[in-house]
């Protein structure tokens, strides 16, 4: 089985160089996110002398700003945009994000500093043609106004681009836990879902996992420092680990 994880946080992991190496041995593909500065200068570091080995083929990254920290860069906001701009202009096949909205951090207020940093990385989405990797804890229905506003679902399922020169952008959803509702909202948009273990654990999202087709579909494991268990892992025995959570997701698929 190929497997490839739509959603993991490399830089965050321990050993990241060893595990990369470990992960190409394994033939497990990723998009590696970075969701704030040190963590995107952290991933660049990581894939300069793991892509001169070698061992990135296949694997892609995103930079984005998670709404956990969009409090606290507020006061940076000019400086960490401008950043964020000049990576994703570095390297073409960069996604956006992790960005999105979460009642459990400062500024989650409709207006609020994470509905403004959101909506900034959205735009730089859709201005590159990237697609944006979306964290929602708390107001789905909001995500998807905000996506709509933006521009995100212009000329989806019609076959015709806003700009011939520019890919269009898909939102997608990571570690979704929503509904039928937002499914069905969310494919208007074009958007992909990204499946975690979690997804299965309400009624009402594993009901609606039947109504993705499998094109919008992807696998992650979303794996951080709070993945870690035992400190004496090798990178050879995390990889294992990896691919058989990832599996083990894929396989819950009804």
């Amino acid at each position: 089985m190929k497997l490839f994880d739509s959603h993991i946080h490399l830089a965050r992991l321990p050993q990241p160089l060893n595990l990369a190496r470990s992960l190409h041995q394994a033939g497990f593909k990723y998009c590696a996110v970075a969701c704030e500065p040190w963590e995107w200068t952290a991933l660049d570091e990581i894939w300069e002398k793991a892509g001169g080995e070698g061992w990135l083929e296949g694997c892609g990254k995103a930079y984005g700003i998670h709404p956990m920290i969009a409090a606290k860069i507020a006061c940076d906001f000019d400086k960490n945009m401008a950043d964020l701009r000049r990576r994703l202009e570095k390297d073409p096949d960069a996604q956006t994000g992790e960005a999105g909205l979460d009642k459990r951090y400062e500024g989650y207020e409709p207006g609020g500093v994470q509905e403004e940093i959101f909506r900034a990385q959205a735009r730089m989405a859709m201005e590159f043609g990237r697609d944006l990797q979306i964290h929602c804890v708390g107001d789905y229905g909001r995500v998807i106004r905000i996506l709509r506003e933006v521009g995100f679902g212009a000329g989806a399922g019609t076959g015709v681009r806003p700009d011939a020169c520019v890919k269009r952008s898909r939102p997608v959803f990571h570690r979704f836990g929503a509904d039928a509702g937002i499914v069905k909202a969310g494919l208007s948009l074009g958007a992909i879902f990204s499946i975690h273990a979690d997804s299965f654990r309400k009624k009402a999202t594993r009901e609606a996992l039947a109504l993705i087709p499998a094109e919008n579909l992807r696998f992650e494991t979303d794996a951080d420092e709070s993945f870690v268990q035992d400190a004496n892992e090798t990178p050879q025995q995390f990889a294992e680990k990896l691919v058989q959570t990832l599996s083990e997701t894929i396989n819950a698929l009804p």
